[in-house]
């Protein structure tokens, strides 16, 4: 097998989510030599067989102005241009639109995309069920190579029985109530504020919500408390959250509840099912793909809208461990280093 160095944008210095160190440690398990591009300004000097681009819309979260935006894209789009005389270029596609987007980002983002498909050899996505939304969403991509690598699994995410009784007395619930969660950032994409205003329609007594995360704003956390207050069976824990008490969060729950709007991959799906929490989520391609590889009952899936009929239906607890041997990281590396190499 020939030896393989890959260039990370962003790298192990994306302190923002896990996953990219996940990722490329698993690459780095299969003997792939791994470099990190922390700034657009390392991509056009850093020597590799393959540039690997994650987050486009990074260029957003790192600018103050406008100008500053415009300026990165401009940098970004020239660095891969001169990087592809020597390396080949791969795109790992994790959204095809920036969440919650602004209007600048909205009226910016289509040009700044198609300008970056153009450039690649290449992408990746994170289920077998969203190579053809991407074809289809950026259509400059739609003749490049493309082949799907699962989202790796999170070690260490599994809570103790112990620990999980302990954590739910501390909470002051029974251990025959059943505990419907959504645990993580919260942010109006996720629909956590449609989630609180169906469980409060619920009617059965021994279900409870449990809501732990940092809202994206005040406005956002008002509009939950206020939502919250009606019910008792509902618990808010409105702030950010550690890596231990996310652990904990995950590991009280006995379903975690994922009505997210208009994505294409979710770490936080794949990061309950890493903590054995089943998950009740809208059918797409990513989650429909995920379904189909899991055994039933880990993945519980609902049409359009949620309800709270379907809160109570799919609220029963689920048992043993899902078989999430696919998604180990080094697994995902053997997958994603054997397409670097047929490019």
């Amino acid at each position: 097998m020939s030896e393989l160095t890959i260039a990370s944008w962003p790298g192990y210095g994306a302190s923002h989510n896990a996953f990219v160190s996940i990722f490329l440690d698993g690459l780095a398990e299969n003997g792939v030599t791994v470099k990190s591009c922390d700034r657009v300004e390392d991509i056009a000097e850093v020597e590799a067989d393959v540039l690997l681009l994650h987050w486009a819309e990074k260029v957003f979260w790192e600018s103050s102005s406008r100008w500053q935006v415009l300026s990165k894209m401009a940098r970004l789009i020239a660095s891969i241009g001169r990087r592809r005389r020597a390396a080949k270029v791969v795109w790992l596609v994790h959204n095809t639109v920036p969440h919650d987007a602004r209007a600048f980002p909205r009226m910016t983002w289509n040009p700044f995309i198609s300008a970056l498909g153009q450039r690649v050899d290449g992408f990746l996505t994170l289920s077998p069920g969203t190579i053809e939304t991407v074809r289809s969403k950026i259509p400059v991509m739609a003749d490049k190579p493309a082949t799907h690598v699962w989202h790796p699994a999170y070690s260490n995410a599994i809570l103790t029985t112990e620990s999980r009784i302990a954590a739910r007395t501390t909470l002051g619930w029974e251990t025959n109530d059943r505990v419907l969660g959504y645990c993580g950032q919260i942010r109006p994409y996720k629909g956590v504020e449609d989630l609180v205003r169906v469980f409060t329609a619920t009617s059965d007594p021994d279900l409870r919500l449990y809501i732990a995360g940092r809202p994206s704003g005040s406005d956002l956390a008002k509009r939950l408390e206020e939502e919250a207050a009606s019910d008792p069976r509902v618990t808010l824990k409105l702030k950010d959250l550690p890596a231990e008490e996310f652990r904990t969060a995950l590991g009280v729950c006995d379903v975690i509840v994922a009505p997210l709007q208009t994505y294409l991959h979710s770490g936080s799906i794949i990061h309950s099912l890493s903590a054995a929490r089943p998950v009740l989520t809208p059918a797409t391609p990513f989650a429909n793909a995920l379904n189909d590889v899991l055994d039933p009952g880990w993945m519980r899936l609902y049409d359009e809208h949620l309800t709270p009929n379907t809160l109570e239906y799919h609220s029963a607890v689920q048992a043993g461990l899902p078989d999430l041997s696919q998604f180990a990281p080094k697994a995902v590396g053997q997958a994603a280093a054997a397409f670097f190499r047929s490019l």
